[in-house]
């Protein structure tokens, strides 16, 4: 079964840039791609100080449309909505049985801007994967992935979409390995690294393995080893796992999905 691809979009160039990552992801797994905008307060003000009507936004998504139907040759379907954004996507994503969720942030406004808490609300709103890109170009895709290993057990959508897309990159991906002195908790990690290990031999994944310092905070680490190790992608899970870099408002986790270096970070998620 083809999986499907949301991009909500304002129209902006970081906004843009994310409906390549999607397109080119979804041409590399044959899947199908949605593009929608929500009409919300700041689309009409920006309608009404422009002087342009609703089905501007329309004709803004078919030009988007063919443009990507054209450059990807990838099924793309356009929807319009009207609403608050954190409630109308995680409804389309339920009516549309949508895999995964991929916009924009940190750009220059277009009729909206998807930013800081706004973006943390949409990623907590929904219960799928979402893909968080900035300005960073898709440009041949993922070859380096970066992969935080740690005593997590409930790692499973992580590494399915990462087998996914490395498979279809032709990938690299790179294991970073939380420096854990514990010994209990250690010979547990070592365990879910082992099975990790095994999984991609299993189906014919390169990778690496690098331990991080133990001195250090590791979400800190796992920037910086990604930036080292020119990734392309960071994968790192957002459901609140105990021991995994998890998704709070204020931590340091919400800097790695903004970051400096402006890598696209895959946001895994299996919300019950």
């Amino acid at each position: 079964m083809r999986k499907s691809i949301l991009v909500p979009t304002d129209f902006s160039m970081v906004c843009e840039n994310a409906m390549m990552h999607a397109a080119g992801i979804a041409k590399q797994i044959n899947a199908n791609l949605v593009l929608t905008h929500v009409i919300n307060k700041d689309t009409k003000a920006y309608l009404q100080k422009t002087k342009q009507s609703k089905e501007t936004v329309l004709d803004y998504l078919k030009d988007y449309q063919k443009r990507l139907i054209k450059e990807f040759d990838i099924p793309v379907d356009i929807r319009v909505l009207e609403g608050k954004i954190s409630e109308q996507i995680p409804l389309m994503v339920k009516e549309l049985g949508i895999d995964l969720l991929t916009f924009g942030t940190h750009g220059k406004k277009g009729m909206q801007i998807i930013t800081g808490s706004h973006a943390m609300k949409l990623i907590s709103a929904v219960d799928i994967p979402v893909l968080v890109v900035q300005k960073r170009g898709f440009e041949k895709g993922y070859q380096n992935i970066v992969f935080p290993v740690n005593t997590s057990t409930h790692y499973h959508v992580k590494l399915d979409w990462t087998i996914f897309i490395a498979k279809s990159f032709d990938a690299t991906v790179k294991l970073f390995v939380y420096n854990e002195p514990r010994q209990k908790v250690k010979e547990k990690m070592e365990k879910v690294l082992g099975n990790i290990c095994e999984t991609f031999k299993a189906h014919g994944i390169k990778y690496t393995e690098d331990i991080a310092k133990y001195e250090a905070n590791f979400p800190k680490q796992i920037m910086e080893f990604a930036i080292s190790n020119s990734a392309q992608l960071i994968m790192i899970k957002v459901d609140n796992d105990e021991f995994e870099p998890s998704f709070v408002v204020g931590s340091p986790e919400e800097k790695m999905l903004f970051n400096t270096a402006q890598i696209p970070v895959f946001c895994a998620q299996q919300k019950p």
